[in-house]
């Protein structure tokens, strides 16, 4: 899980930081002591979730996640309870008293995985890229093919990006139909058309749309298990 912190107070973002140390599965990717370095890191950083405090210098929390173009799950951490039901108007999956105990910190955590459910096929889900909006149904995907930090998604016609890493996005999908062909590449089963066996020993991937896509000699044997009678 990654987690950022935002908070414009270095003991709280360094007891925040000892407390994180003690969870499992949870890596600090950033901090930042404001609105404008917290835009930044979290339009610059894949994070799962943001440790985020509501009273900051140049503005407030709630600032910070208008102007984020992806706004992660995020986790309010303040010294001032006025603001609880508002924060909940920004689909918060908590809202943490300071001093933050380590106990309920880790509960606080412990929904960010809930927060995530798998992907059904039919379901709709909304991708911005720059100033382009789509909605369209997980099932219309045809790949998913990793681009750094971004996760290029193609359609029919159409090629968008999200801002996550392919391994999280990977993490969303029914692993009934998409399938991870290599590092760089999910496929959409239901869109295969023909393969050919590569001298590498993996598969060449004809999808539906014309896209060619190579299966890993590592991943051959995963698919084969996977799909073969």
């Amino acid at each position: 899980m990654r987690i950022a912190i935002v908070d414009d107070s270095r003991l709280a973002r360094l007891e925040l930081t000892e407390q994180l140390n003690e969870c499992s599965n949870c890596t600090l990717v950033g901090e930042a002591a404001n609105v404008k370095e917290a835009v930044s890191l979290l339009n610059s950083t894949p994070v799962d979730v943001v440790l985020l405090d509501i009273d900051l210098p140049d503005g407030s929390g709630f600032d910070v996640l208008e102007q984020v173009s992806h706004p992660p799950q995020v986790i309010f951490v303040t010294a001032f309870n006025d603001y609880a039901v508002k924060s909940f108007e920004y689909n918060a999956l908590d809202y943490l008293l300071k001093p933050v105990r380590q106990e309920r910190l880790q509960t606080a955590l412990q929904k960010v995985s809930a927060a995530q459910p798998k992907l059904a096929t039919e379901q709709r889900i909304f991708i911005k890229d720059r100033e382009r909006c789509f909605f369209i149904r997980v099932e219309d995907i045809y790949a998913f093919e990793a681009m750094g930090n971004y996760t290029r998604v193609h359609l029919a016609q159409e090629t968008p990006a999200v801002y996550r890493p392919i391994s999280q996005v990977m993490e969303r999908l029914d692993e009934q139909r998409f399938f991870r062909a290599s590092r760089s590449w999910i496929i959409n089963t239901h869109f295969i058309d023909s393969l050919e066996p590569t001298l590498s020993g993996g598969f060449s991937v004809n999808l539906a749309n014309g896209l060619k896509v190579d299966i890993s000699k590592r991943q051959a044997t995963e698919f084969r298990r996977s799909w073969s009678l």
